[in-house]
C-alpha cells in the first residue's frame, strides 16, 4: 500500500513529484540506472552515421522516452509497474538542463501517467556513454 503526503509546512510540489510516500509493501524492487539505449545497445537520440561527434545533435525527448520505456520494462521484467514507483532519481547533463525542464518534463508526465514518486534530478557534468542526456534510477514497492 503506498500513500502520498504534501506536507502543509512544504511548498507545492512544481513538478511532476510527490513531497512524501509512505510504503506498505511485500517487496521492493531497485531497478539500476537506465541509460537511452534500446535492446540492441544503440543510443536513442543520436544519428549513428554521424561521424562528427563532438558536434552532433542529439534528440532529448527522443533519449527521455527510451530511458523511461527501459525502467518501464525492468519493473516489469520484476513484476511492477510505473504506478509501484516510491523513488524515481533523474540525472541530465548540465547542457541539457533548459531543454530538460520542457520537453523532458513533458515527456515525463507522458511516461509516468498518474504517478508522482518522489526523487531527485540532478544536473551532471556527464554520464557514460558520452552521448547519453539521461539516466534514470527507481525503487518500486509492490504489495
Amino acid at each position: 500500500m503506498k500513500k502520498t503526503f504534501e506536507p502543509e509546512a512544504l511548498g507545492k510540489p512544481v513538478g511532476t513529484y510527490s513531497h512524501v510516500v509512505k510504503v506498505s509493501a511485500r517487496e521492493l524492487v531497485f531497478v539500476a540506472g537506465q541509460l537511452p539505449t534500446d535492446r540492441d545497445g544503440n543510443m536513442a537520440g543520436v544519428d549513428i552515421t554521424d561521424k562528427i561527434k563532438n558536434h552532433r545533435t542529439i534528440d532529448l525527448a527522443a533519449q527521455v522516452r527510451q530511458t523511461y520505456l527501459n525502467l518501464k520494462a525492468a519493473l516489469e521484467a520484476a513484476g511492477a509497474g510505473m504506478e509501484d514507483i516510491v523513488r524515481l532519481d533523474t540525472y541530465v547533463v548540465m547542457s541539457a538542463a533548459n531543454e530538460y525542464g520542457t520537453t523532458g518534463v513533458k515527456v515525463r508526465r507522458e511516461m509516468l501517467g498518474s504517478a508522482r514518486p518522489p526523487g531527485a534530478t540532478v544536473y551532471v557534468a556527464g554520464l557514460m556513454p558520452a552521448d547519453a542526456l539521461i539516466e534514470i534510477a527507481a525503487i518500486a514497492a509492490i504489495d
